[in-house]
């Protein structure tokens, strides 16, 4: 008897635990067409994907934990599903999945570096971004205003 309420003490703590986890909201910022000029502001790091894309779908857990040093690094993350916001994906002529965009103030530059949490992070508090030219303002997302 003492055995079968620890066993349902254990199952209903495991709920409990799985309940919060399932609960737990994604620090990554889902981006539409209509939140375009957000990205003329600040500074974001934004990925481009599709939910069936095999890569895509391995980026995931290294960009969600990137995501967790966005407030730290004074970045926004975000991402944006090319499968439903094809005005947005199409300002940044994505013809690749998954595509990563850093933008700040206006300036947008394409990410083609390692990908994972800690060469994102790198990549913005080393400001190695600087080193990148920016997208040509005549092709770029901003030219569709």
């Amino acid at each position: 008897m003492a055995a079968a309420g620890r066993l349902c003490a254990l199952l209903c703590l495991a709920l409990a635990a799985g309940a919060a986890a399932l609960g737990k909201r994604s620090p990554v910022k889902v981006l539409s067409d209509g939140m375009w000029r957000e990205l003329l502001q600040g500074e974001w790091m934004v990925e481009f994907y599709a939910p069936w894309c095999p890569a895509c779908q391995n980026l995931q857990p290294e960009w969600e934990k990137f995501a967790e040093w966005g407030e730290d690094l004074e970045v926004n993350i975000a991402k944006v599903d090319v499968t439903e916001q094809p005005g947005l994906s199409g300002r940044f002529i994505i013809t690749a999945l998954p595509t990563i965009y850093h933008c700040k103030d206006g300036e947008f530059r394409r990410y083609q570096g390692a990908r994972t949490k800690t060469d994102f992070i790198n990549f913005i508090s080393d400001q190695e971004w600087k080193s990148i030219e920016p997208v040509s303002s005549w092709f770029g997302p901003s030219s569709f205003l």
